[in-house]
């Protein structure tokens, strides 16, 4: 085990956390907190408190009829709902609450909503498996400007956050084992979530028993738009880990999803989405193990919007079924205005006999589609990628371990041992570096999307091939 600080800056005050991390492949990642994949929520220790907390207090040992001072605290978050407006800050104590609170005051982009753990505390909302109502939600924030930080949200009957309102923040949360998804964003614009760990949700899928496909994290529907959802750490939710779905501008990036049940990310029925940075992985010691969870998958299920003006850049897929798959949904249609551009796509496990690779695009009415400057490295039977001469869909400067399909063949192609580093673990964006004798350097052709790597280090005038900037 490992422990690791972060200094954080929060609103009114300084405090140092420590996190204990079972592996820490955010460490890997520029800007990226430490996480724990352990199934608890850790203590932050120690806390070092610079200002005096203004605003108002919830506790277990209140009562919602006290005036929400420290010293005399509301009881419930619901209390604090009700009567938080433009401005305020509520801190709730260490301890369990057994409720679904609805947040429909907005703040404003100068003076927000604050609801924020006390420092160096551990509250939980835990709804017992019996609270919210069905399609409802533990926290919900309805109103505008608010934000949330710091919080343990588990054992939802439904879903664990909804953030419905504009320009909301949800900030180093903890939502694990909800029977739905565990945090959805939908209705909105230009809302954010940041820096939490979202597990174990779409519990009423354990096993593929349920027969539903519940995100951890999800942008959906009903008009969402220009989201970001950035340094989050996704893992072994029954179903998607993130998904983008009927939404629009949204950026995704710096995350680590691994070990979801049906796909890491999917990108579905949306437009104008950027999605980079990211380390998809599958590992065979979780358990949600050996399901045929796919790294990055790509298709449109309702049609409605078609999906079109992607950008899928800088990341890294290792180990899972397939590392990139893009489908033909039942509406038809095809990718629009795509560019997959210095991916590093590391062993897929998916199966040759049935038309399987570590890459898979299927069939489709295609337009504009660019697959460039990628590193794709297989070992074994499975090809490196499984895909038919297709128009619309143009392959350049890409590095194949081994030969691919006449397809996926391309100008400036290099074909041989990419010489990753591959050391320790390939849980690790360092096992994914570049040697100083690999082919990939300064193969690739310079883009203009693609200024820096997946460390969000700047690229050489002549850059290499895959997702990480050789550095000597």
């Amino acid at each position: 085990m490992k422990k690791n600080s972060l200094l954080l800056l929060v609103l009114m005050g300084v405090y140092s956390f420590t996190f204990t991390t079972q592996r820490s492949l955010a460490s890997t990642i520029e800007n990226t907190p430490f996480y724990s994949t352990s199934d608890s929520h850790q203590s932050f220790l120690p806390v070092v408190l610079k200002y005096e907390l203004q605003g108002y207090f919830v506790a277990p040992y209140g009562s919602d009829d006290n005036p929400g001072t420290l010293e005399l605290p509301w009881q419930t978050i619901g209390k604090a709902a009700e009567m938080l407006r433009e401005g305020d800050t509520v801190y709730i104590r260490e301890g369990v609450y057994t409720e679904s609170a609805r947040f429909s005051y907005s703040g404003s982009k100068l003076n927000p909503i604050r609801i924020m753990a006390y420092p160096g505390e551990n509250p939980v909302i835990d709804g017992e498996n019996t609270i919210p109502e069905p399609g409802g939600t533990l926290l919900r924030l309805y109103g505008d400007y608010i934000y949330a930080s710091g919080l343990e949200v588990r054992n939802s009957a439904y879903a664990g956050i909804g953030v419905f309102g504009d320009y909301d923040v949800v900030d180093n949360m903890f939502v694990h084992h909800s029977q739905e998804q565990g945090i959805i964003v939908s209705y909105g614009q230009y809302s954010i979530v940041e820096n939490s760990r979202i597990w174990r949700n779409a519990i009423s899928n354990e096993y593929g028993q349920g027969g539903g496909y519940a995100s951890g994290l999800s942008v959906i529907r009903n008009g969402v738009a220009y989201a970001t959802i950035r340094n989050n750490l996704v893992w072994e939710n029954w179903g998607d880990g993130i998904a983008s779905s009927s939404a629009d501008n949204i950026v995704i990036e710096g995350n680590i999803v691994h070990d979801n049940y049906s796909i890491n990310i999917y990108l579905t029925d949306s437009t104008n989405i950027l999605c980079q940075r990211n380390f998809v992985y599958a590992d065979p010691s979780s358990y949600v193990y050996p399901y045929d969870t796919n790294g990055f998958s790509m298709g449109d299920e309702g049609y409605d919007p078609p999906s079109a003006n992607i950008t899928i850049i800088n990341n890294i897929a290792y180990g899972n079924y397939v590392n990139l798959w893009w489908w033909q949904g039942g509406e038809g249609g095809g990718m629009n205005n795509v560019l997959i551009a210095n991916n590093t796509f590391v062993n897929a496990f998916g199966e040759p006999e049935r038309g399987r690779g570590n890459v898979l695009i299927s069939q489709g009415d295609h337009v504009n589609v660019v697959f460039t400057n990628n590193l794709v490295m297989q070992d074994g039977d499975l090809p490196v990628i499984a895909t038919i001469d297709q128009p619309g869909v143009t392959y350049s400067y890409n590095l194949w371990s081994k030969e691919p399909y006449d397809a996926a063949s391309g100008p400036g192609d290099v074909i041989g041992d990419p010489m990753l580093m591959q050391v320790g673990e390939p849980f690790f964006a360092d096992w994914f570096r570049l040697m100083d004798t690999s082919p990939a350097i300064g193969a690739a052709i310079s883009l203009p999307d693609v200024s820096d790597d997946f460390f969000a280090s700047l690229r050489d005038v002549a850059p290499d091939m895959g997702a990480v900037e050789y550095v000597p």
